[in-house]
């Protein structure tokens, strides 16, 4: 089955809430987020109630050449992830100083 790809355009601020249910059930939060659905009569239907806020593309076929440069798009590379320097042994843990805590007495609170 086809696929479309779901652009919202425009805010939903002042929209009516059945129009702010739908963009809600398309998955759409914000504007310029986008979202891939099958091309389906409910999904068209839902599109055409909120037309005025989304825009419809063609959705990009997964490893398919681009068509401006025609080349594959690249693969996404793993993130890496942040690597502390270890302590060197026999140096003590860097710690915040921290002032005693003050005893309260309760003629003192009263």
């Amino acid at each position: 089955m086809s696929q479309i790809r779901i652009t919202q355009e425009r805010s939903k601020i002042r929209c009516l809430k059945k129009h702010k249910r739908t963009l809600e059930a398309l998955g759409l939060r914000r504007p310029r987020h986008s979202v891939i659905h099958n091309d389906t009569p409910q999904i068209r239907g839902m599109v055409a109630q909120v037309s005025y806020l989304v825009r419809v593309d063609a959705a990009p076929v997964e490893g398919a050449p681009d068509e401006a440069t025609g080349t594959r798009p690249a693969a996404a590379k793993p993130r890496r992830k942040a690597v502390r320097p270890k302590r060197e042994a026999g140096k003590p843990k860097r710690t915040a100083a921290r002032k005693p805590k003050r005893a309260v007495s309760r003629k003192a609170a009263e």
